[in-house]
């Protein structure tokens, strides 16, 4: 039993440490990307791709902070050439994928706070109409949660993966280390269904 027990904390490390690195690989490709097509002069692109990279957060993520970083500047230079639907699209971009991230808490509140002030004031300019400022900023702060049924999903989907891990130790091994076939395989499926309704459920969260 002790040697079972420790098998399922060891399995529940690794899935833990699985899902952290998926999430860490793919924010940093997305943001390597986004700089590479930056670097060439195609800012459009970029910006989806710095997109992808908010919406695989995790604390202190480092890509994270560069794809702030680099979406406000996007949308500060496009303000500053007069491109104001373009710099409207950067900090709606940098808004929603921030949001998209809001778990337990709500990352980095300032800069999507700062990015609602710019959006009002860009939408009211475009339309030269200032009334349509204080108008547009109840707007966006009206609603500022992420699909809950998708979160719930990805919630749901994280839970199946990991209690399966856990299942396939306790009834798919016997005590002396035998696998039982038919235990193994179902736990096997529900290991693989959980692991992608987790990740259909994120991306679209």
């Amino acid at each position: 039993m002790a040697r079972k027990a420790l098998w399922i904390i060891v399995l529940a490390v690794v899935v833990l440490v699985m899902a952290w690195l998926r999430v860490c690989l793919a924010g940093h490709q997305a943001r390597t990307q986004a700089d590479r097509l930056m670097a060439g002069g195609r800012a459009d692109e970029a910006i989806g791709f710095y997109d992808r990279a908010l919406h695989m957060y995790w604390p202190g993520s480092p890509d994270i902070a560069h794809a702030v970083r680099r979406l406000t500047a996007i949308a500060e230079q496009r303000e500053k050439s007069n491109d104001l639907p373009g710099a409207v699209h950067a900090w709606r971009i940098l808004r929603s994928g921030l949001y998209a991230a809001r778990g337990l808490y709500q990352p980095y509140p300032e800069v999507i706070r700062h990015a609602e002030e710019r959006i009002a004031e860009l939408v009211a300019l475009e339309l030269k109409n200032p009334a349509e400022r204080p108008k547009e900023l109840a707007l966006m702060q009206r609603n500022q949660d992420p699909s809950r049924a998708w979160s719930m999903t990805a919630l749901l989907g994280f839970a199946l993966w990991v209690g399966s891990a856990l299942g396939f130790l306790w009834r798919a091994l016997t005590p002396d280390g035998r696998l039982l076939t038919k235990p193994a395989l179902m736990w096997s499926a529900v290991f693989i269904a959980g692991y992608v309704v987790w990740l259909v459920g994120l991306s679209l969260a």
